[in-house]
């Protein structure tokens, strides 16, 4: 079974044939949707909730994880909104990132230490899946539908966005784009076995780079035209995915 996370701009999301539930696990319940889209099973996660409660802090990731595999999902299809740091990320843009820098502290992040999990030191020298990445990026070339392949996803802790100076910070570690979800989610995945990538948009540019404060009502616009283009990306790869 495929798994889908969606973020922002996804609340609207719906699968055929769905079927809404309310999954227990060890960490809590998780609404959750199973149902049909493009032809294949999949289970889908809101991961703010459908009514956007969680700020991404509070998102119960090991719930949501521990979810999608107790029902039988392999390989999961993460969404994100970030801000642009670099040339390939303007908003508007999408990209697959490859690499991730952790900034966040205090989240859950680990199923380390959980009654009957075999402790671990994962290797997270690849932390997104080369194989969902490079179906992502096919998916986007069949549709002639730009998408960057690569970048260095930069989580943070939010909710607030981040200071000039941070994003400054940021750039001299080599990060290109800035969101605050990708973390713990991508290395719960890799504890339990499960590939895991995500296609970003870029929203707006980071603070300080556009030398103006952010507007939220530009975010929305650039965020409702750019959710167009993820949904036929995810739409193609999932319809080409077999597992």
């Amino acid at each position: 079974m495929i798994g889908v996370i969606v973020g922002s701009g996804f609340e609207d999301l719906r699968l055929e044939h769905c079927l809404d539930r309310v999954f227990q696990t060890p960490f809590g319940e998780v609404d959750l949707t199973t149902g049909r889209w493009a032809n294949q099973k999949v289970a889908l996660v809101y991961r703010h909730g459908k009514d956007h409660r969680y700020a991404p802090h509070q998102v119960p990731y090991r719930a949501q994880i521990w979810a999608l595999k107790s029902l039988g999902v392999s390989h999961i299809l993460a969404t994100g909104t970030v801000g642009g740091m670099s040339a390939d990320n303007a908003p508007g843009h999408m990209s697959v990132p490859d690499q991730i820098v952790d900034y966040t502290w205090g989240r859950e992040s680990t199923y380390w230490g959980v009654e009957g999990f075999k402790c671990q030191h994962i290797d997270f020298t690849e932390p997104f899946s080369s194989l969902l990445r490079e179906a992502l990026l096919e998916s986007a070339k069949a549709l002639k539908i730009y998408v960057h392949n690569g970048g260095v996803y930069a989580c943070t802790q939010g909710p607030r966005l981040e200071s000039a100076a941070e994003v400054r910070r940021m750039i001299m570690d080599g990060c290109d784009m800035c969101g605050m979800t990708a973390m713990p989610e991508a290395a719960l995945a890799r504890e339990l076995g499960m590939e895991y990538a995500m296609l970003c948009a870029s929203v707006n540019w980071a603070a300080g780079l556009s030398g103006s404060t952010i507007a939220w009502d530009d975010v929305k616009q650039t965020m409702a035209n750019v959710v167009v283009n993820m949904k036929k990306i995810l739409n193609d790869t999932i319809s080409h995915l077999n597992f």
